[in-house]
């Protein structure tokens, strides 16, 4: 009797998963006819759901790219990349990045390139991303996670994601 009861509630799970799944026709030939196609499997996915009402939408990629060319343009004084980074950059870390900037460019490890993917957000006006840098004296590429803030309608750093990408791209290797 036991038996009996457990092929019968096997059989009905079957028959239940079976219509949850989308099949419309049962074999009447018993449990082993039945065939599940997983139908759901083929379906369209979802797009994200968009940012919420006021909320900005996210960098592209290129944005992004191209804050961090101007963030480690060894040419360009960091009085000019304040507005780049989340509360600004203080005098001694300008000075240091200034001076590591110029290094780096002597030594050969410019131009460089940002490939930057996977950008999500990362709580309110923010965003993250994986950039990864290749250049001359880089053997493979170095991926660094990057925080990026947006303040009035433009995407920035935040501040120590810019100092992360400086140490980045100035490491000699």
């Amino acid at each position: 009797m036991t038996v009996k009861l457990l092929v019968t509630g096997v059989a009905a799970v079957a028959t239940i998963g079976a219509a949850a799944a989308g099949v419309t026709s049962v074999a009447s030939s018993g449990a082993s006819a039945l065939q599940v196609r997983p139908v759901v499997l083929s379906a369209p996915l979802d797009p994200p759901p968009p940012p919420p009402p006021g909320a900005p939408a996210l960098p592209s990629p290129e944005q992004l790219s191209s804050l961090c060319n101007q963030l480690t343009d060894a040419g360009v004084s960091y009085t000019t990349k304040i507005n780049l980074v989340q509360g600004g950059i203080s005098p001694d870390e300008g000075h240091v990045a200034d001076h590591d900037l110029r290094k780096a460019f002597r030594d050969g490890n410019f131009p460089e390139q940002f490939n930057v993917t996977n950008i999500q957000p990362a709580g309110p006006n923010t965003a993250s991303a994986e950039v990864a840098i290749t250049g001359p004296k880089f053997a493979g590429p170095v991926s660094k996670p990057l925080v990026f803030v947006n303040e009035g309608g433009n995407w920035i750093f935040q501040h120590d994601a810019a100092l992360a990408l400086v140490q980045a791209a100035t490491a000699t290797n």
